[in-house]
């Protein structure tokens, strides 16, 4: 029969204790987050936002287009309305235009919880969305969310017509944490725009496409925001 020390016993049982406890807290720490939660969070906090005016620059840079920078006014109005003035042609989709949580993630979809993932002094918490209607234009997206501040800071869209694309935000502490400036990445296809408006449109020589290795980009910054003052509905009628 083997003697042990009366303080063997104590020690192996606070060694198993310590050990069953850090099994369990990795274990807790090692569940994914719930996304619909977190999506729903993010909608929550942008739910004050029923309308809101801002002044944007957009820098159109495609290989093939010869554009200047166009100044454009944009509104908003809760739950879909967007409306953007600006002169001549800007490439400028309007949901790409305005910065509405809700439209970018939608109502019906299956959410899924991806990982954590370090961005410098900031984490994001990365999450798929698939759209339940098969019918729909999207087919994935993925969101980079910042934990602590509660922003989107990258989306990338996979979609069935448009290609895929991304989308990266920066903020600045603006009204409501609306942000300053919203990147469009994009994978450019044949494009058959007419040259008036388009601008001048160099020769498609092969030079030219190397150099331009099939990418677009659109900046939008965005100034002089007024949210919540009110904007009347005529502001969203198609002008003939």
């Amino acid at each position: 029969m083997d003697f042990q020390p009366e303080g063997y016993t104590h020690l192996k049982m606070k060694q198993s204790i310590v050990f069953i406890f850090l099994f369990i807290s990795l274990s807790a720490f090692s569940q994914p987050k719930d996304a619909d939660a977190v999506l729903a969070n993010l909608k929550r906090k942008y739910a004050i936002i029923r309308d809101y005016t801002v002044d944007a620059t957009v820098t159109v840079d495609v290989w093939f287009l010869n554009m200047p920078v166009k100044k454009a006014r944009i509104y908003y109005k809760y739950p879909d309305k967007v409306q953007v003035e600006t002169t001549g042609f800007a490439l400028l989709p309007k949901r790409a235009a305005s910065f509405d949580p809700t439209a970018f993630i939608g109502s019906n979809f299956t959410a899924v919880y991806m990982k954590s993932e370090k961005w410098g002094n900031s984490v994001m918490d990365v999450i798929k969305t698939i759209p339940d209607d098969a019918n729909s234009e999207i087919i994935l997206s993925t969101f980079w969310i910042d934990v602590k501040k509660m922003q989107i800071r990258k989306l990338e869209i996979n979609s069935k017509s448009g290609g895929n694309f991304q989308v990266e935000m920066d903020y600045n502490n603006l009204p409501c944490d609306l942000p300053q400036k919203l990147s469009v990445a994009f994978d450019v296809k044949e494009m058959n725009m007419p040259k008036g408006m388009t601008g001048e449109m160099p020769k498609k020589d092969k030079a030219g496409k190397k150099k331009g290795n099939g990418k677009g980009k659109v900046t939008i910054t965005y100034s002089n925001y007024k949210v919540n003052k009110g904007i009347d509905d005529r502001i969203f009628k198609e002008k003939k």
